[in-house]
């Protein structure tokens, strides 16, 4: 009997095909700088790697680490423990790791102090970002997914390097 209620309770191929298309299920790669566990869309990763040789980029934003050769690319190596903490990184560890991502048709590596696991999830199971402050949300964080005890930030990569290098222009031409 347990059995027939099990395949009675699962839903049907049509019905879990039209709960994929309105929450489909969405891979995160989670990782920590400092003692904070943050996630970007899997979806942007093109591989993780231990750190690399860099050269430095002279008069480039102090989040900007240098740029890295890798397989004939050059991609630029951003520290988010810089950009992220504020302050100076701490020095690298086992663990820390480059996440060589996509934004849009160009590539970053993204110094993070370890990544913890890929997630998988419904759409619907990440949640707004909080409003900080009275400005709003950070730009840059996009909603809060896992379970309560160990929440994750969710990342817009895009907008966490754009608002900086915005600021930092800024600074440049006005000063």
């Amino acid at each position: 009997m347990r059995q027939r209620f099990n395949v009675l309770s699962q839903p049907r191929p049509d019905e879990a095909a039209a709960r994929e298309e309105r929450d489909p299920l969405v891979q995160l790669c989670a990782f920590f700088v400092g003692p904070e566990e943050y996630a970007v869309d899997i979806m942007r990763v093109e591989e993780i790697l231990p750190p690399q040789r860099l050269t430095p980029i002279r008069g480039a934003p102090p989040f900007i680490e240098g740029v890295i050769h890798l397989r004939g690319s050059i991609i630029p190596v951003v520290d988010l423990r810089k950009r992220l903490l504020g302050g100076e990184a701490p020095p690298a560890t086992p663990k820390t790791r480059l996440l060589v991502c996509w934004l849009g048709r160009r590539r970053v590596a993204l110094v993070v102090d370890r990544v913890s696991e890929v997630v998988r999830m419904r759409r619907s199971e990440i949640k707004p970002a909080p409003a900080i402050g009275a400005v709003g949300p950070a730009p840059f964080v996009v909603g809060v997914c896992g379970p309560p005890e160990r929440l994750k930030l969710l990342l817009d990569v895009k907008a966490l390097l754009l608002a900086e290098l915005v600021r930092d222009t800024g600074r440049r031409m006005n000063g």
